[in-house]
């Protein structure tokens, strides 16, 4: 199984990402896999293949302990990886504070588990697209177009990506640990 906690983005957030990606279409961002909405998500913690769900699970529970929910916003278009494959994405502001908090405890809880440690920093976005070819001079339309919705963070969830037999990823729920 391949396993992710992430953070949830609510229903006024989908719908603004949703339209980020129409006004990507129709300003002709080139190439492109674009993410569905259901999909859309802030990735807390990559697990990999694993089949230790029990584990992933008590660390979760370990790791929102003292955690409070927090506010986050869509603030900015942007895109990471090499000119052979971009990732768009859209940057988080609001409490990063309280985040960072989450995303320690977190990753402490998990090491308790017998997870390894993330050598990556935590860089809060939200997938829009991968593969896409350069187009930087696009970022001002495509920051216009941006709403800057709240979401409301109060819990973190594990996921399971699976590949349907038509080949789209689907992410799945196994555990929802509320704080």
């Amino acid at each position: 199984m391949r396993l992710f906690l992430a953070l949830d983005v609510n229903k006024p957030a989908r719908a603004a990402l949703s339209a980020l990606q129409q006004k990507m279409r129709a300003l002709g961002v080139p190439g492109g896999a674009y993410v569905p909405a259901d999909n859309f998500h802030i990735t807390l913690r990559f697990l990999g293949e694993s089949d230790r769900i029990g584990e992933a699970a008590l660390a979760m529970r370990e790791g929102v302990r003292g955690i409070r929910p927090f506010q986050l916003s869509l603030s900015r278009y942007g895109t990471f990886g090499s000119n052979q494959g971009r990732t768009a994405i859209v940057h988080l502001d609001g409490n990063l504070e309280e985040l960072r908090i989450l995303h320690e405890s977190m990753e402490a809880a998990l090491f308790e588990e017998g997870f390894g440690r993330e050598k990556r920093p935590l860089k809060p976005h939200v997938t829009l697209a991968r593969k896409t070819a350069p187009h930087d001079g696009l970022f001002p339309a495509l920051d216009g177009a941006l709403s800057p919705v709240p979401i409301t963070i109060d819990h973190v969830t594990l996921y399971e990506s699976v590949r349907t037999r038509e080949g789209r990823m689907v992410y799945q729920p196994l555990r929802v640990q509320p704080f």
